[in-house]
C-alpha cells in the first residue's frame, strides 16, 4: 500500500473523525490544509523528513470569521534520557494571521483542492519561527508533528504575553494548557498531522537542551536525520554534533 494516502479518501471522511492525532487535546474534526509545495500530508500520513523543509501554505476548507488567527505546530515524540518516555518541542508560531475571504487552488501530489488561506499580511515576526522536522537517530525513530489553527481574535495581551512566555522554552510545550493560560481554550478552529521517521538505526546518544541532542562519535549507522542549522545552528567539532529535532 502506498505510504501516501488519497487526499480524496481523507477529506471526504466523516467530521466525527479527529483531524489530530489521537489522545491529543485539544482536538478538532476540521481539515487544516498544510501544503508543502505541491503536497498535502494530511492526517496521519507518513512524508520523508525533505517534503516537509520548506515552510508550508496553510488554509481551512471553509471560510472563517475570525480576524486573526495563530499556527501551531509541534513535535510530540522528541527523545529523553528514558526511552519510551518522550517529550513535546515548539516547531513553529505564527501569530497574526489573516483569512482570505476567497478560496484558493492547492495543486498536491493527491489532486487539486481549494481552501481559504491564512496570510500573514501584516509581515508580523513569527513567536518561533518554522523549522522542519529532522528526527534523530534515537527512540522513537518516528514522530507525530501536529499543526493547529486558533482563533486569536479576541486575544487579550495576558494572553499574549502567555503564548510567548511559553514558546520561550520550545521543548515540553503542552498545548491544552497554555492555550487555557492563554484564555483561547476552545478556539481551535482546525487541525492536521501528519508522520516523519528517521530512516537509519538507533544510535548511542543522549538528550541535552532544548531542541537539540549530541551523538556520541561512538555511534554507527545512517539516519541522524540530517544535520540542520534552523533553529540554533549546527555544530561539528570535539567530537559531537548537534542536531536540530
Amino acid at each position: 500500500m502506498s505510504k501516501y494516502l488519497p487526499l480524496l479518501a481523507l477529506t471526504s471522511a466523516p467530521l466525527a473523525l479527529a483531524r489530530t492525532p489521537p489522545g491529543f487535546i485539544p482536538s478538532t474534526s476540521n481539515d487544516l490544509i498544510v501544503e508543502y509545495t505541491g503536497f498535502y500530508p494530511s492526517n496521519g500520513v507518513v512524508v520523508s523528513r525533505e517534503i516537509t523543509i520548506p515552510q508550508p501554505r496553510i488554509a481551512t476548507t471553509t471560510p472563517l470569521n475570525g480576524t486573526s488567527y495563530s499556527i501551531l505546530m509541534i513535535d510530540l515524540d522528541i527523545p529523553t534520557n528514558n526511552p519510551p518516555e518522550t517529550n513535546t518541542l515548539l516547531h513553529w508560531l505564527q501569530t497574526s494571521l489573516t483569512p482570505s475571504t476567497q478560496s484558493t487552488t492547492f495543486n498536491t501530489t493527491s489532486g487539486s483542492v481549494r481552501g481559504f488561506q491564512l496570510l500573514n499580511t501584516t509581515q508580523t515576526t513569527p513567536v518561533v519561527g518554522y523549522f522542519g522536522p529532522n528526527p534523530p537517530a534515537r527512540i522513537p525513530l518516528s514522530h507525530r508533528y501536529v499543526q493547529i489553527l486558533v482563533d486569536t481574535s479576541n486575544i487579550t495581551e495576558q494572553g499574549e504575553a502567555a503564548l510567548r512566555e511559553a514558546a520561550a522554552t520550545l521543548r515540553g510545550f503542552n498545548a491544552e494548557s497554555v492555550l487555557e493560560e492563554a484564555g483561547l481554550e476552545g478556539n481551535v478552529v482546525a487541525g492536521n498531522w501528519y508522520n516523519v521517521t528517521n530512516p537509519g538505526s538507533v544510535v548511542n546518544a543522549t538528550a541535552t537542551t532544548a531542541g537539540t541532542m549530541t551523538v556520541t562519535p561512538t555511534a554507527t549507522g545512517a539516519g541522524t536525520g540530517g544535520i540542520r542549522g534552523s533553529l540554533m545552528g549546527a555544530v561539528v567539532g570535539l567530537g559531537v554534533v548537534m542536531v536540530v529535532i
